[in-house]
């Protein structure tokens, strides 16, 4: 079984971060996954905006799972964060977003980031478990939260 936690850790975590639209958030959560994978976050930055491109990756009910493939990348890698006030994505139900997993995904590992996309989308349909994960204050609660569904 695909677990987020196995992906997620609390560095590439931002509670209720103060962002003025999507790109500011893409931003950030690349930043904190160029610490931790030493994938450029200009790198993570070009190749998101490239893929939502082909549509926005806002999947509604205040959920964007924006992701990418990055040349070189070792390893699937998993940021996640919650904003303070609900940010435009272009969601087909026109909700604001509040809640963001961004997949950085080595080429090749179709399998291995189906998986985790699956995962995340369950545990994004569930309306009270999102609400936690927005209500979170912090980074271990989030993996707490997390930890409960698997």
């Amino acid at each position: 079984m695909c677990r987020i936690t196995g992906y997620l850790k609390p560095p590439r975590i931002l509670c209720r971060v103060e962002v003025a639209d999507r790109g500011e958030l893409v931003a950030a959560l690349a930043a904190l996954m160029e610490r931790e994978s030493g994938i450029s976050a200009a790198a993570i930055e070009t190749a998101v905006r490239e893929r939502e491109r082909y549509g926005t990756t806002a999947i509604g009910n205040g959920v964007a799972i924006p992701h990418c493939r990055i040349k070189g990348a070792r390893d699937i890698v998993l940021s996640l964060a919650t904003t303070a006030r609900p940010i435009d994505y272009d969601a087909s139900d026109g909700a604001g977003v509040e809640l963001v997993f961004l997949i950085v995904v080595p080429e090749g590992n179709n399998l291995s980031y189906l998986k985790l996309l699956s995962r995340i989308s369950l545990v994004c349909n569930d309306r009270a478990l999102r609400q936690r994960l927005i209500a979170a204050t912090g980074a271990e609660e989030i993996m707490n939260i997390i930890k409960e569904t698997e």
